[in-house]
Order: C-alpha cells, then structure tokens, then sequence
C-alpha cells in the first residue's frame, strides 16, 4: 500500500490560515462598504467596522497567532473623514505559505487584493 505523510500541526494550521483569510478578506470588504457610505473615505480600526454596522464583531487571529495588524493611510487619520486607505494583514504558518516564504495574508484597499506576502508590509503583486 502507499504511506501517506499526514502532518497533523500542518493540517491545524492549515485550518487557522483559511480562517486568517477569511477574517481578512471579510474585512476588507466591509471596510469598501464602510468607505461607500463614508465618502470614499476607510475606517481606522477593525472596531470601527463594529460600530458601523458592517461587521457582526471584529475578527480576531487564531490562538498561537499574531493579532491582525491594520495600517491606515494616512497615519494617523481619523476613520470615515480623513483615512485614504486601510491595510489589513494577518500571520500565516501552515507549511504551504511558510516553505514558499509568504507568511502572511495582506488585504489593501489600493488595489482591492487579497494576497499572501513575504511581510506584512509587501505590497500585493
């Protein structure tokens, strides 16, 4: 018979990623509807998100991983009147992203993209 390699922390974290991207991606799309309603302009927090209405509570990382960070441009700025754009990024570390060196999941508002990068301030390809 074949001997199939299962590496159980790989699987794990595998899950925890999808839901880093998930988290992620679901946030950079209420920060588009937050910017629809507030001129264009982003919010400065992920809570900001909360208190709008656009999300049910703000996403946190998985257990074991860094807290997601979000950058505003510019920074400081002031959610919904003066926040051109919003970063999101969070840590990745099932084998898939790690072997190939892009450990985290970025979302930019600039370009609308979800990717995975080297860093979280690698700007998506």
């Amino acid at each position: 018979g074949i001997l199939v390699a299962v590496d159980p922390v790989d699987k794990i974290s595998a899950a925890n990623d999808s839901k880093v991207q998930n988290d992620i991606s679901g946030a950079g799309r209420a920060s588009e509807a937050y910017a629809t309603v507030h001129s264009g302009f982003y919010p400065a927090t992920l809570a900001e998100l909360v208190t709008a209405g656009e999300l049910k509570r703000a996403p946190t990382a998985p257990s074991g991983y860094n807290a997601y960070a979000v950058t505003m441009i510019p920074n400081p700025c002031t959610g919904g009147t003066t926040c051109t754009d919003i970063i999101i990024s969070g840590q990745l570390k099932a084998k898939r992203y790690t072997s190939v060196n892009t450990p985290f999941w970025r979302y930019e508002s600039s370009t609308g993209k979800s990717c995975a990068v080297l860093t979280a301030a690698t700007a998506c390809p």
